[in-house]
């Protein structure tokens, strides 16, 4: 019976093969040590890379999302105080035309309610043009706009009417502004027709509209408009009331905002500890891996250094 022998060839090629399998796995580990993740390139774990690229479009995605809802929210947070301030100035007049209603005076005490009711509509005009972060935030979209300059008109809205919107979830939008026209009003002035400038009933609207109508009744000591300042009155209570609704409202979407953030600082905290799952290198394993094939690497070096050393009377 024949004995066959390995060839010097066939020895050295199966130790180079080892040799290199070894080396390969030995440069992996390196890496994986080094960089800290498992998956250096698609092809170490199909599934898990996949998995991976969805959990960082998702962590991309809810950090885009709570950084609207913070930044939204700092703004509600400012159209509620600025909504707060007004509501605070219309009760003034609110008072002022109580007394105005109520009781009679003299030239000198009119002046002094003029003064105060100029006071208030400086100080409502002055709130309804806050701007917040570089932005009018009761001009609709026309954010650059200042909303309401006095001129020979009135006072006379400038921006528009539109919404501005954040994007707070996949697929998911909150309007975040409102329209300075639909809470203030403004004050329209136009010719009777004898050349004099009246307030237009149909454009004067709001809060504005109130307080101007009352400091054109309250004008003229010799022309008091008991009338006017009853209309104006009942008209400043109504806006008290509009911008108290919409106070609540911005105040109500505020907290959704804050219950929302809660909700993605929750998820994001189990999405990262799912991408850490997918890709972190378990160091001590990973360690105690990388000295074992070290050895084995060693050890197949020493083989392949010795078949190497072998001569022709070994394989007689």
């Amino acid at each position: 019976m024949a004995i066959s022998r390995v060839s010097s060839y066939q020895l050295s090629q199966a130790l180079g093969n080892q040799l290199s399998n070894t080396q390969a796995k030995f440069n992996k580990l390196t890496q994986q040590i080094a960089s800290g993740t498992t998956l250096t390139s698609m092809a170490d774990d199909p599934l898990a890379a996949s998995s991976l690229i969805k959990v960082n479009k998702q962590l991309g995605d809810i950090d885009i999302y709570k950084s609207n809802l913070k930044s939204f929210g700092v703004e509600l947070s400012q159209i509620d105080t600025t909504l707060k301030s007004i509501s605070d100035e219309l009760n003034k007049g609110y008072d002022l035309s109580m007394e105005l209603a109520n009781g009679t005076m003299g030239a000198d005490e009119l002046k002094a309610y003029q003064a105060q009711l100029d006071t208030i509509i400086d100080n409502v005009t002055r709130l309804a043009n806050t701007n917040y972060n570089g932005q009018y935030i009761f001009s609709g979209t026309r954010t650059t706009t200042v909303p309401y300059q006095e001129s020979e008109e009135g006072l006379v809205y400038g921006g528009n009417d539109e919404g501005r919107y954040a994007l707070i979830g996949d697929g998911k939008t909150q309007k975040i502004n409102y329209i300075g026209k639909e809470i203030f009003g403004e004050a329209v002035y136009v010719d009777d027709g004898t050349g004099n400038k009246v307030l237009d009933p149909d454009k004067t609207t709001g809060a504005l509209g109130a307080l101007y109508q009352l400091r054109d009744a309250i004008k003229d000591s010799e022309k008091f408009d008991y009338d006017g300042v009853r209309s104006a009155m009942g008209k400043i209570d109504s806006s008290i009331d509009t911008i108290t609704a919409t106070k609540t409202r911005a105040g109500a979407i505020n907290s959704n905002f804050d219950d929302m953030l809660s909700s993605y600082e929750n998820d994001e905290a189990n999405l990262t500890l799912l991408r850490s799952n997918l890709q972190d290198t378990d160091l001590p394993s990973a360690i105690s891996n990388w000295y074992s094939v070290y050895q084995s690497m060693q050890a197949s070096y020493s083989m392949m250094s010795q078949s190497m050393g072998m001569s022709l009377l070994d394989f007689i």
